[in-house]
């Protein structure tokens, strides 16, 4: 294997082991609620259930993508995933980036519709060209594993510093990640170190422990300790095991500290 294809296959394997959980299988990740501005009010105020499937049903773009997540999330109203996507599917029809990404989720997650990667990464990157991030984000890592695209690691991580760039901390964490584990050097270790903290005062609870631990690592431990807590204070019961199963084996005693002879399942509490 020349050196190319090698460092492919490793930022494949790094990417992947990064977001499969998060991206492939929550279906509630970072679902957005719709906001509007009422006329009426002195400042901005979300509006009913009703209020809303109203203004959707008048044709307000906003608000059919709104309405979509409401039934795909069950708020305020019954579930319904064929409604939600035939409101996504309204939206996209109005060329809404919004409704771009939340197509690509539907065909990614199997939404009312058969899973189609390849059908996703077309709405992902519709979504990603009209410059959203988590779409951008979202092919990103299709191109990385391989799904529905040919592997490509060089335009996964183009897609990912476009989702960077536009705010997406998810992102930002992958991009440290892949710049700590596919490069060597004090250059590389700062890179990443930056990419992790700014994922980190972006609320991604991977990169607070990212952060934390290399804050650790760098001798600052008091302070890699605070953001190691707040990510597993925050983080869901998976990512706590296995954050905890790093640390208990972590070189530094200052972060073996944070696991051995605890339960990861009462570390959100702590």
């Amino acid at each position: 294997m020349n050196m190319r294809s090698d460092r492919a296959a490793r930022t494949r394997i790094i990417i992947h082991r990064d977001i499969a959980r998060t991206v492939a299988e929550e279906p509630q990740y970072d679902v957005l609620y719709v906001r509007f501005w009422d006329p009426g009010q002195a400042g901005e105020r979300e509006l009913t259930a009703e209020e809303l499937r109203v203004r959707a049903v008048q044709g307000d773009v906003e608000a059919q993508i709104g309405w979509g997540h409401k039934l795909l999330d069950g708020a305020d109203v019954p579930r319904d995933l064929a409604a939600a996507y035939r409101w996504f599917r309204l939206a996209a029809g109005a060329g809404h980036a919004d409704a771009f990404n939340m197509m690509g989720r539907c065909y990614e997650l199997g939404w009312s519709v058969e899973p189609d990667a390849r059908e996703a990464a077309e709405w992902y990157r519709k979504a990603s060209d009209k410059g959203h991030a988590w779409g951008a984000f979202n092919l990103g890592c299709l191109l990385a594993q391989g799904r529905g695209v040919p592997v490509d690691p060089a335009a996964a991580l183009t897609q990912l510093v476009r989702a960077a760039r536009r705010g997406n901390a998810s992102a930002m964490n992958m991009i440290g990640r892949y710049r700590e584990q596919t490069r060597e050097g004090a250059r590389a270790a700062r890179s990443a170190g930056l990419w992790y903290r700014w994922a980190a005062e972006g609320g991604c609870f991977r990169g607070q422990f990212h952060h934390g631990r290399s804050l650790a690592e760098a001798g600052q431990a008091e302070e890699g300790r605070t953001w190691i807590e707040r990510a597993l204070a925050g983080a869901p019961d998976d990512y706590r095991r296995d954050a905890v199963a790093v640390l208990r084996t972590h070189p530094l005693a200052v972060l073996r500290e944070l696991a051995p002879g605890r339960d990861p399942d009462q570390l959100a509490d702590h």
